[in-house]
């Protein structure tokens, strides 16, 4: 009796094992299919319906890169409202920012602004991607980058109002559990 239990506790092993084994194969084959097709996706290859949103995301940066802003804009749109992945709406935020932000500035960073809707709309698109994915360095990096081209707080400070900021009080809190 106990070598039948061992038995088939062993087979019962094997056929989760082989379970999760397909399993992986699936996703595998399925992550391979994709970033062929990511690869292959050009600024003229038609749109297909039942394209994965990784090929989706690679057509709408392959489009913003070519210049075509608006092509772009609309599929970065229709990905971040449609997509329930937070990584992939996160990178379509970020790819969309940077869309705007490339837009604003223009060639060089350092010249004039041209656009300030379009930069202040890449400084929304990055903290809403940072609020997907708060780790994201790039992100953050893009973000300084655009309030440094267009600040949000006044530069000059008077000294009457940064004392009246530092002695703001918060009611029921202590000095001491102030930072």
């Amino acid at each position: 009796m106990k070598r039948g239990a061992v038995h088939l506790a062993f087979g019962i092993a094997a056929c989760v094992f082989a379970a999760i084994a397909g399993y992986d194969w699936a996703t595998l084959r399925q992550a391979q299919a994709v970033a062929k097709a990511v690869g292959t996706v050009t600024v003229d290859s038609p749109a297909q319906h039942d394209d994965a949103p990784e090929v989706r995301l690679a057509r709408a940066v392959a489009l913003s890169k070519a210049g075509r802003a608006n092509d772009a804009q609309r599929l970065f749109d229709a990905l971040i409202a449609q997509e329930a992945s937070p990584t992939l709406r996160a990178a379509a935020l970020f790819d969309l920012a940077n869309m705007q932000l490339r837009e604003a500035a223009g060639s060089d960073a350092a010249g004039p602004i041209r656009s300030m809707p379009s930069l202040e709309q890449a400084k929304e698109r990055y903290r809403a991607a940072l609020r997907l994915a708060p780790g994201d360095w790039d992100a953050r990096y893009n973000l300084e980058r655009a309030l440094w081209l267009a600040p949000e707080t006044p530069g000059d400070h008077d000294d009457a109002d940064v004392k009246k900021r530092s002695t703001v009080k918060l009611r029921g809190a202590q000095s001491d559990d102030l930072p």
